[in-house]
């Protein structure tokens, strides 16, 4: 008794302050200053709070690794965009796709070692790409791999969560894109084989592939079979999470497996429910079994840790609050993957699970063949859910939808309790006999082919004004009265700037949409006008046609109406025309019309304090002819680079007459372009300009009041470590 007493205790009173020291350390500047965390604890151990200071001295040691794991797996930046050797193991099935020429290739995760001869760090886990389609890469195989090493994503905007969190909680550590890839060894391991086994046999199962591509993410936990219309889909009608293993499915099939197995035990042997409740041991097997197809990914690992603690009390008879079983299940993953809490999967999962445990431990299990009563269990269970996860779904989406509801009501119950089963049952006849053309696979199709067609109905059904944002148009960084402010968003390789003044926003430039991907649009440009509390936009000027600098139109266009369209898609930008015009600002075009680089429409803003040249795509040939012709009037405290820094723009008579006390350059990190380019750098730093490049510093935000002026990046050196770029 005393033993179990005493672990309760520790989940009471040292969970909560072991996870506020975890997650104090992700926002120090340097990671080894959770140092400071241990020498707290020594002074609480020698202060007589012995108990306490252990813990907080464990916590803090536990931070420090992670910091120095995150430190060792950083890639040396010299060797971006070289030809590396990695070594490793095929951790992730193989996604096939399209390149920009056409071409078949695939993409998979490796977890790698570099050789170390190349000199360029340890990453301990990369995302290859560009593998070619026709080879086969097993799952678990042993890969030896040559390619061009580049990093992961860095884009932080405000608006959006930085690249860098999702890359760590996900615990990539860079790309690379491969020329060569020998299979050294194939698995010889029973879940690899047998998660492989599976993938084979749904690519022979008939059917629409549709409906294929959806069974196998809900039993292996990979999306590479949903349709990209589907996922569009998903996330208007809410319920993306439904369609891939996650905490949330692990819960509901433990929920039911638990329940029945209840009803059975209570009919069979009601006498041993009494003190123990032996019925969650079947649940707890077939949630491993589930976790285990889906490779025991992230998000089912963190379900079986609260749910092996929930079963774990239920077996002992011992009772907790659940906010004790929440505390204790985040500080063991904490402590397991420390990263993980920066993903908006940890959240999801964890707060779906915890709300799905509290509720199960609120029902009575009597046995009762009423199906009535369990169907009202199942739709209020559901309703509750979405209720209570709204504020998560808010903060990580920035928009919560009314269609949420009815889509989680009617299709979750579908799939949670038909479509998994049916599709698990077929799974165990694969694996046991060898059966793809199984009974419970083939209604697995049928249902999931309904839910499919459910889910086109229901948006049809359901406005795109059922879509809401309840803080919409409330900001606290909105722009007030006489203040200007001017974002250069961090866009990657690629170009787009917002302009807010007086209740009026404009945009100039939506920056790229590749052919696999979201556009620059959705993940960057439109979470931050929803961050400013932006309605609507007055005007939208797209410089020229290019792909890096009009991606996005379309997706823009869909969230946001334009009063004005400039440029591109819109009205020809007219030289000298003023665009916009009030006390303190004023916009006026000194190129155009809009349809290619050296005509790109070239803005000119100036307010009381600073005056912004944007300078789109122009050459520097094109920059000869606006000396010839604008000369003074080209004068600028900020420039905003044309063509991202490249060597063919920027000159020196075109900076000379510029005359900028800062130059914002627009580009990705580590670009195939080498942007910007050396020489274009040096003649900024021959003048004593100060250079601000959004692939280092990310968004670049320039606020004038009518005294005072800022100028930064977000990243000011003022930021949590694990922001910071080697």
């Amino acid at each position: 008794m005393s033993h179990h007493t005493g672990t309760l205790g520790i989940c009471r009173n040292y969970a909560l302050p072991m996870l506020v020291v975890l997650i104090s350390s992700l926002l120090l500047p340097i990671y080894w200053a959770a140092l400071c965390f241990p020498f707290l604890g020594y002074v609480g151990f020698i202060a007589g709070h012995r108990k306490a200071g252990v813990y907080i001295a464990i916590a803090g040691g536990i931070a420090c690794y992670w910091g120095w794991y995150w430190h060792d797996n950083l890639i040396d930046p010299s060797c971006y965009r070289r030809e590396v050797g990695a070594t490793g193991t095929v951790s992730s099935l193989p996604l096939k796709y399209k390149s920009v020429s056409g071409e078949v290739v695939q993409s998979f995760r490796l977890s790698s070692t570099l050789n170390t001869a190349e000199g360029c760090g340890s990453p301990s886990s990369l995302m290859v790409y560009g593998v070619n389609g026709e080879q086969f890469i097993p799952l678990g195989a042993e890969l030896t791999v040559r390619g061009r090493l580049t990093p992961n994503s860095s884009q932080w905007n405000l608006g959006s969560v930085p690249d860098q969190a999702r890359s760590l909680a996900q615990g990539l550590h860079g790309r690379l894109t491969a020329s060569q890839v020998i299979v050294a060894r194939t698995s010889s391991g029973y879940l690899s084989h047998a998660r492989q086994q599976i993938a084979n046999a749904f690519e022979s199962l008939e059917g629409p592939p549709r409906v294929i591509g959806v069974l196998e993410a809900l039993v292996l936990g990979t999306g590479r079979g949903i349709a990209d219309s589907d996922w569009e889909r998903f996330r208007f009608l809410g319920i993306t999470h439904a369609f891939v293993v996650s905490g949330l499915h692990l819960s509901l099939v433990f929920m039911v497996v638990w329940s029945l197995s209840r009803r059975l035990l209570f009919v069979t042997a009601p006498y041993k429910l009494v003190r123990r409740d032996w019925a969650i041991v079947p649940a707890l097997v077939v949630a491993c079994f589930y976790a285990g197809l889906a490779g025991f990914s992230l998000p089912t690992q963190r379900a079986l840790i609260m749910l092996f603690l929930v079963g774990i009390l239920r077996l002992t008879a011992r009772r907790t609050k659940m906010r004790h079983i929440f505390f204790v299940a985040a500080l063991i993953i904490l402590m397991t993957n420390y990263f993980s809490i920066l993903g908006r999967s940890f959240w999801l999962s964890m707060v779906a699970t915890g709300i799905l445990m509290w509720l199960v431990t609120q029902q009575n299990f009597k046995a009762t063949n009423n199906f009535g009563g369990w169907f009202y269990r199942v739709f209020l269970t559901q309703i509750v859910l979405v209720l209570l996860m709204a504020p998560v779904t808010l903060f990580w989406f920035g928009q919560m939808t009314l269609a949420a509801v009815a889509a989680n009501v009617i299709l979750v119950p579908v799939i949670a309790t038909l479509l998994v089963p049916l599709a698990l049952l077929g799974t165990a006849c694969v694996l046991l006999w060898g059966s793809v053309d199984n009974l419970p696979w083939r209604l697995a199709v049928e249902v999931g082919a309904a839910s499919l067609g459910g889910s086109r109905v229901l948006e049809h059904v359901i406005p795109d004004a059922a879509m809401f944002n309840p803080i919409s148009g409330v900001s606290l960084f909105a722009a007030k009265e006489h203040t200007v402010k001017l974002a250069v968003l961090d866009v990657g390789q690629g170009l787009s700037v917002v302009l807010s003044a007086a209740g009026k926003t404009l945009i100039y430039d939506t920056g790229d949409a590749p052919p696999i991907g979201v556009s620059q649009a959705q993940k960057a440009l439109i979470p931050y006008l929803n961050r400013m509390g932006v309605k609507d936009v007055a005007m939208r000027v797209i410089s020229h046609s290019d792909r890096d600098h009009a991606g996005g139109l379309g997706e823009l266009a869909e969230q946001f109406d334009a009063q004005r369209a400039i440029g591109h898609a819109g009205i020809p930008c007219r030289v000298g025309e003023v665009l916009y015009q009030m006390s303190d600002i004023t916009v006026t075009v000194l190129n155009g019309p809009g349809d290619n680089n050296d005509g790109s429409c070239v803005l000119r803003v100036m307010t009381d304090q600073v005056t912004v040249l944007l300078a789109g795509d122009v050459s520097a040939a094109r920059e000869r002819e606006l000396i010839r012709y604008w000369r003074t009037t080209l004068r600028a405290d900020i420039l905003v680079l044309a063509h991202h820094g490249s060597h063919t723009s920027t000159a020196a008579s075109f900076l000379k007459w510029v005359d900028p006390n800062v130059a914002v350059v627009s580009a990705g990190r580590a670009n195939r372009f080498s942007h910007p380019r050396a020489s274009v750098l040096q003649r900024l730093e021959a003048r004593g300009v100060r250079i601000l490049n959004t692939a280092i510093d990310g968004g670049v935000m320039v606020t004038s009041t009518p005294h005072s002026l800022t100028v930064g990046g977000l990243r000011d050196g003022n930021i949590p470590y694990w922001l910071n770029l080697r």
